[in-house]
This record gives structure tokens, sequence and C-alpha cells, in this order.
């Protein structure tokens, strides 16, 4: 049931929302600046939190404001999940939506579980975005729990050397004023503003738009920060298979509406329970674009990089060849495992095309092999081989029998690479392929907008053993994952050597409310 009230005349520019069970209260002051409070049973957890759009014609929407269009709604919903841990969930909650200049709208959702808030526009016109203003205040100083952008050196860096990192690392644990001030965080992150509640940041339908970090800069604030649009890239890094940003526009993003940018979610939560079940990124993001998803299979996958292809006790030479992968498909088969990746190294190395395939690989017999065996192929590529020549890549592989992609090395997530992930899960959905986004950031939606996009990473997961210094506390880091990264939705999770063999799962949450 959604209800939805007409525009009220607005006499104050205070205004309040409740969530559906009324424990949640968000108070709004739309005034000189924009800033929200929110508490939870009467005892506040966001005293203050200023939000805004600064614009490259000069405007700066959320500040001198007049209300304008107060319009109040409401829905509780059963919506459909394919893919996702449950196949309908719930979506109850409160709606406030206003004017904050011509143009321009801000919207409010309470949920018993959290409150989140978008921006949206119906110009028409393009138009530059030079900054967002997420900035939240809180008392005292509390604890927090967040994941900081991995550091490649020991001296202070700025935030622009930080843009360029995998969304992989542990948690760092302490009071807000502790954190580094140099150090950007990438979402989710956590912060227990009174004894016994968090807050939860994360974002939901990030689309042609850029990804939000956080930094503590001090005095109780948390605040967002966006990378820059890219400018101009060089090819090159893993394998030159990345493209690295040589340079920034002075915005953070260009849009063209009518849209809305991305919700910016606070999960409110007096358990940990809640923050393992809670559905509100994939509730705020945009519904399904794929209409006829009867194609679409998860499934465990059989995969060839933890172990670099050894096997023994065979009469072939393990390696990346057709025996070795047929081995594995043999294996997947009797094992009941759905596919078999075939990693970096079936294509040429360094050459960024994926059409051009090593000799030792017969693709289109390993597709075979796999189809009278029921198990399908799924085939590693990297960013820049994928992006140049997606649509071919697609189409070729399509129709040859692969069942999707594993793309890697995305590595930051400005406008460009936001709206490369839309763009890839658009193309493989038209040509009926899966995609897992390895080497990205957090999900923030795109698997329902696209449920052919099965799973992402972002994730500190099991491989790291492989390098890492024996100080890395994997096992605590493993406890703490389902209530901070899952969060944001499925985690890409590399995992250690099941048995003799390494089998990747996509890992979908379990707990339930």
């Amino acid at each position: 049931m959604i209800v939805l009230a007409g525009a009220m005349p607005i006499m104050s520019r205070e205004l309040e929302l409740t969530s559906p069970d009324g424990r949640i209260k968000v108070g709004i002051d739309a005034g000189k600046e924009t800033v929200y409070t929110v508490s939870l049973d009467g005892d506040t957890v966001i005293p203050s939190a200023q939000l805004g759009l600064t614009l490259g014609d000069g405007r700066h929407i959320g500040r001198d404001v007049k209300v304008t269009g107060v319009k109040r709604g409401s829905a509780d919903r059963m919506v459909a999940s394919p893919f996702y841990r449950a196949s309908e969930i719930r979506d109850n909650y409160n709606e406030l939506s206003f004017g904050l200049a011509k143009n321009w709208r801000v919207t409010f959702r309470a949920y018993n579980d959290g409150v989140a808030y978008r921006f949206e526009t119906t110009e028409r016109s393009a138009q530059k975005v030079v900054d967002e203003t997420v900035c939240v205040t809180f008392a005292g100083d509390p604890e927090a729990v967040v994941p900081y952008v991995m550091s490649r050196s020991k001296s202070a860096e700025s935030f622009e050397t930080q843009f360029f990192n995998s969304f992989e690392n542990t948690y760092t644990e302490g009071a807000l004023s502790s954190l580094d001030s140099n150090r950007l965080i990438f979402l989710p992150g956590i912060v227990e503003a009174v004894p016994g509640v968090k807050v939860c940041f994360t974002e939901s339908d990030l689309i042609d738009y850029p990804g939000m970090y956080l930094n503590a800069p001090g005095g109780g604030v948390m605040r967002g920060v966006f990378a820059p649009r890219p400018k101009t890239f060089s090819q090159g890094g893993h394998n030159n298979l990345q493209m690295l940003v040589t340079e920034r526009e002075d915005h953070i993003a260009e849009i063209q509406g009518p849209r809305s940018l991305p919700w910016r979610i606070a999960v409110i939560a007096d358990d940990d329970v809640t923050l393992a079940s809670t559905d509100l990124t994939y509730l705020l993001a945009a519904p399904s674009r794929v209409d006829d998803i009867s194609w679409i299979r998860p499934g465990k996958v059989a995969w060839d990089w933890w172990n670099n292809w050894n096997i023994d006790g065979v009469n072939f030479e393990s390696g990346i060849n057709n025996d070795t992968y047929k081995y594995y498909i043999d294996f997947a088969s009797a094992n009941g495992i759905e596919y078999v990746i075939l990693d970096e190294g079936w294509a040429v190395n360094k050459k960024a095309d994926l059409m051009a395939v090593v000799p030792e690989i017969d693709l289109a017999e390993l597709v075979a092999y796999g189809k009278d065996r029921n198990v399908g192929i799924i085939l590693w590529a990297g960013y820049h081989a994928f992006d140049r020549d997606m649509e071919n890549v697609c189409r070729h592989y399509s129709d040859m029998g692969v069942k999707g992609f594993k793309v890697d090395f995305m590595d930051h997530d400005d406008q460009v690479m936001t709206d490369f992930n839309r763009r890839a899960a658009e193309m493989c959905a038209r040509y009926h392929l899966i995609l897992d986004l390895h080497g990205t950031s957090k999900p923030a939606g795109l698997n329902r907008t696209y449920p052919n996009v099965l799973n992402f990473e972002g994730v500190n997961g099991l491989e790291q053993m492989k390098w890492a210094p024996d100080t890395l506390d994997q096992v605590k880091y493993d406890v703490m994952i389902p209530y901070l990264r899952q969060v944001a939705g499925p985690m890409d999770y590399t995992q250690g050597q099941c048995g003799m063999r390494r089998v990747e799962v996509i890992i979908r949450a379990t707990v339930s409310r």
C-alpha cells in the first residue's frame, strides 16, 4: 500500500518525519542552511547533519531555503527481490519531500531501521555538481569502526592518491577524535552515536555519480568526500588493464535531468542483528530494468587462481590449458558446482584484448564440454579490456555460450567508474550474461536495478593471507563483516582452500529478522 498526500502550505521551516513504528524521528530545519537531526526513542543519535549541493553556475542548493511544495507519503508493500536473501522483502516507510530551490527538491524517508535522503531535480539542462555537502556532527567523542583506504605510503597522502584504491582493508576501531584526518574512509562505516546505538553510513541508487567516502576532520564531525570527475587517463596499472587518472575536473559530477542523486543512508541500530539484516540498500535502489530474469542463475564457482592451477596426480601438465580446465569442470560437475571461472591468463597478457585468446585455450571446446556436464563458464576480464570493446566482447562470448564475466581492477568509484558499472550491467543483461564486479567498491543497489549483477567485492577476502603480514587479524575481520560490509549487500569474498580444491561462493546473507 502506498499513500501520498498532496502539497501542503508550509508555515514553518521546521519539519518532522517519524518512522512507521514511531521510534525514529527526523527533525529538519531548512533556512540559512538545511540541517536535520535524528533521535531513537527520544535519545538524540545525530545532533546535527548538514546537507547541500554546490553547482557549477554558482547556486548553493540547501542554502537560504524558502521551503515550497511540502509533500508527505507512506508505503507498506512487499517488493520482489530475486537472487537476494529472500524472494520478497517488506518496504515500509514514511516520506517527506519539499522544494529547496527552483527545480530542486529533497526527499527524506524514515524506516524502522534507519533514515535516508536524496536530492531530485527537474532541470533538463546540463549541470555541473562542484561538490556535495554531507556533514554529520556527533555529541561527545563516540566510538567508530571504519575501513580506511589502504595506505600506499607511511607519510600523509593527499586525497587524490587515495581515490585510487581496491576498497579492501580491515577495520580501525577508536574514538572519533582518534581517527586520522588525512585518511579517507570507504563505506560502510559505523559510529556508536550513544552507548548501545550504532549509526551505519552507506548509500544506494549510485548511478552515474561518484561514490562517497567519509573523513573525520575533528570536532566530532564525519563528512562526505567525493572524487572529482576524471578529465584525462593513461593506460597502465595491473598488466595494462587499468585506466589511471592523470588529471581531474574542478567538479565531482556532470548531470542532466530530470534525475535523482544517490540516497544517503544512516542505518540506526540498537542491536547488531539490525545491522546484519537491514535491507535499506536494496529497497532504496531503482527497481529492476531487466524484464526477463529467467536466464539468471546464481551459483557456486570452482576457481583456479588461489592454487595457481596446481593439480597433481594427473596425466597432463597442469596450467592454463584445456586439460586443466576440463579437470575443473569435471570436479564442478561431480560436486554440484554450477560454474567454473577462467581467471586471468586465458587472454594474451598485457594486450588488454579479450578477443586474443592464448593458443593453449580453446574456449568453444570448454564451453561445450561444460554444457554437457551442466557447468557454465565465466570469464575473468580486466576493466580496460572489457570496457574498450564491451558490446563486441559480450556479443561474441554470449553467442559462444559463455555465461558471464568477472570484471576486475576498476579500483576507483568516481563518476566515470560508477557509470562503467551501470553500462557493464546493462550490456551484460542485453546479452544474457551474469556479472561479478570484482576489484570495485561496495554494492550500492545495482544488483536490484540489474539482477544479473550477482556480486561485488569491496571486501578484505582471505586471499590477503597470501601476502599479508602476521599482524593481520583476519579472523576478527571475518566475524565483523556481516555487521559492516554486508550492510551494503552481497560480497564476493575470496575465501581459502576448501579441501583439495578452491571453491568461490557467491555469498548471501543468511541472517533474518
